[in-house]
Order: C-alpha cells, then sequence, then structure tokens
C-alpha cells in the first residue's frame, strides 16, 4: 500500500502497532473470559436393575472414557434374533466414548478387559455382544461421542474390579497406549 502523505507513515504505523499489541493481550488467557457453555445432552433413563456410577471416569491415548451404567448377574441375554444363557453371568457396562484428538480413533470391543477381585481379566463375549448388536470395531472420529454396551460373560459370583479400557494409539506412537482403570462399584 503506498501513503499519498508521507508525514502520515510514522502515524499509521503507530496505530497498526497499538492494534497488534492489544490483539496479543486478549483472547487466550484466563483473566475474568467467560467459560465455554456445556452442550445439554438429553437425559437417558437406567434400565431396569441397572446402577448409575458417578465419576468413573478414564483416559487412554485420546480417548476419554466414562462408565455411565452397569449391571451384574445376569443369568440370559436376548436379543432380536437369538438369546443365550450365561456360562456365568453376564456383566453390562455402558460406556460413553470421546475422542478429544484430531485424528479418527478406533474402538476395538476385543481388547477391552474386565478385572475381577481375583485380579483375572475378562474378554467381551462374543455371542451377547453380537445377540445384543453391539459394534465390534468403531471409528470414532475427532471430538465424536459414542456410547454403546460392553458384555461379558465372569464366573458366577465373581466380584467386578476395574474396567480396563483401550483408546487406539495416536499418530505417531510405536506401541499400545496405557489403558483407563476405572474402578467400578
Amino acid at each position: 500500500m503506498r501513503h499519498l502523505h508521507p508525514r502520515t507513515r510514522p502515524a499509521a504505523a503507530l496505530g497498526l502497532a497499538a492494534v497488534l499489541l492489544l490483539a496479543g493481550c486478549s483472547g487466550g488467557g484466563s483473566g475474568g473470559a467467560a467459560a465455554l457453555p456445556d452442550y445439554k445432552i438429553p437425559a437417558e433413563k437406567a434400565r431396569e436393575g441397572e446402577a448409575v456410577p458417578q465419576g468413573r471416569t478414564g483416559r487412554s491415548a485420546d480417548m476419554r472414557f466414562t462408565v455411565v451404567g452397569f449391571s451384574t448377574a445376569m443369568t440370559d441375554v436376548m436379543g432380536t434374533h437369538a438369546a443365550m444363557d450365561a456360562k456365568g453371568a453376564f456383566t453390562r457396562v455402558r460406556v460413553l466414548a470421546v475422542n478429544t484428538g484430531r485424528d479418527i480413533q478406533v474402538f476395538d470391543t476385543w481388547k477391552q478387559r474386565l478385572v475381577t477381585a481375583d485380579g483375572r481379566a475378562h474378554s467381551p463375549d462374543v455371542n451377547a455382544t453380537m445377540i445384543k448388536r453391539q459394534p465390534e470395531r468403531l471409528s470414532v472420529g475427532s471430538s465424536m461421542r459414542v456410547e454403546f454396551d460392553l458384555w461379558f460373560d465372569i464366573p458366577r459370583g465373581a466380584k467386578v474390579k476395574t474396567l480396563r479400557l483401550y483408546g487406539s494409539p495416536p499418530v505417531g506412537a510405536v506401541g499400545d497406549p496405557a489403558p483407563a482403570e476405572i474402578t467400578l462399584p
């Protein structure tokens, strides 16, 4: 840009410097800026016999997990196309997963584990997962949230201790991330 009057150049430069200085001082700080609002997500009713634990959250890589429902000692499972009795007792865990990263995360149901008080780690039950039409693998986009059930068939009378949840490795990682360890009631 060319100024018609050369004497206005210093004044214009000072004005631009003041604007840039003020712009650099505003915005990203916590100096009294209002907090962002929360989304208002409609509440869901708990299912019959389901506990609704509070504050059961953990993180694995870019995935943040929250246990929103929990049912134990179920003797059978029924779906639209099949029914099956448990070998021991079914445990159903309702999970909310949020991808906090910039890339797609793949949630793999078969990597997840339910740990009982005796220290044994149990894999999800294939048949209950299929009967209840829950995902095996799920692509979770950036800033996306999903909610689903994990089904486990554990020995009858076994006490549930921890849910061990694995996110997928972030871009550039050379190994699997540490799991989220969420204590269950």
